[in-house]
């Protein structure tokens, strides 16, 4: 089968391999779209610790279940999925509070095991998600992001709360999505790209640089700002939105741009501001991504694209070049 193979930072090449094989409790799927993490671009970059090479990457996706391990049910062959890539261990303190994203055991497909940048990819069949025959692959695939979009937003927006993002990537994207799902008043996202920010606008939101935040604050958040979602995760926006939120308010930490970060503690005490970190999605986080997908509430023209699998190293490229006007690319075998 053909597999992008991510060999070390900036390095990645579409190469022939073995199919993978699977455990009695595994299925395998051949894939009919993944598509490209943010995370994975850092991992690209080298800037991922738990991404070691050689590795398939690649763990947001749909395909259809073409083999069952002997201990399967449930599931049958020509189903269509996606999955939840990140495998808990079901039994740690975490997991038994419905915790599974903070599991202390958790693995995850894509880092700890071969993913989706593949034709043919091997999943435990508990992680996985039947989807309708009629919704797009692509569509589907996106069930992943939505779901650590709908967790971010739901662990610190309010209804008709006012909200500002920062970044708008897919991630920034689908929280500015999910939270006018869930009610929010006037959504604010902040970003460096005019693409991206003609994104945002498109979708309902207001698109701004982040320079021009301070300037037109007391216009766009005459109320203040309660919430913040920081997509980005970099030593500036965590600076500036410190700076930005009410007394009182809540920060939710998303992105993962920096591991470290100078914080002013005696603000926050002071301003009594909630810092809240925001880490992938719980089952049922999942399952309303799904619910959203399938009832047509998230948009995905304009603002992604798909294409083949071999154009995977230069899609790279592109979206860490900035050179791409999609926030979003999917990879197809």
């Amino acid at each position: 089968m053909q597999a992008m193979i991510y060999h070390g930072p900036e390095k990645v090449t579409v190469e022939e391999v073995d199919a993978p094989s699977f455990q009695p409790n595994e299925v395998l799927i051949k894939v009919e779209s993944t598509g490209i993490c943010g995370s994975e671009l850092e991992g690209y970059l080298g800037h991922s610790s738990i991404r070691k090479a050689p590795l398939v990457m690649g763990h947001e996706f749909c395909g259809r279940i073409v083999a069952l391990g002997d201990q399967v049910h449930g599931l049958s062959v020509k189903d269509k999925v996606v999955v939840n890539p990140l495998i808990a261990c079901r039994t740690c303190a975490s997991c038994l509070m419905g915790k599974t994203n903070v599991c202390r055991n958790r693995k995850i497909i894509g880092i700890h095991r071969p993913g989706a940048f593949a034709e043919f990819v091997a999943v435990p069949y508990e992680n996985i998600f039947q989807v309708p025959e009629g919704i797009d692959a692509s569509l589907a695939s996106l069930a992943e992001p939505l779901a650590v979009a709908i967790h971010a937003v739901k662990l610190g927006l309010q209804p008709l709360d006012d909200l500002l993002i920062y970044g708008a990537g897919p991630i920034g994207l689908l929280c500015l999505l999910a939270a006018q799902q869930m009610g929010a008043g006037k959504i604010v996202v902040l970003d460096l790209q005019p693409a991206r920010l003609e994104h945002v606008r498109r979708l309902g939101g207001i698109g701004i640089a982040p320079m021009q935040i301070e300037e037109q604050r007391e216009e766009l958040f005459s109320q203040g700002i309660p919430t913040i979602i920081d997509c980005v995760g970099v030593k500036a926006t965590r600076e500036q939105g410190m700076n930005l939120v009410d007394s009182g308010g809540t920060i939710i930490m998303v992105g993962l741009g920096h591991d470290k970060s100078d914080l002013p503690v005696n603000h926050l005490v002071r301003q009594e501001i909630s810092l809240i970190g925001s880490y992938t999605y719980t089952h049922a986080d999942f399952q309303q991504a799904i619910t959203l997908l399938q009832q047509g509430k998230i948009d995905i023209q304009g603002w992604s694209e798909t294409r083949s699998l071999v154009d995977g190293p230069a899609a790279f490229q592109e979206l860490v070049a900035g050179k791409s006007s999609f926030s979003k690319i999917f990879l197809k075998p």
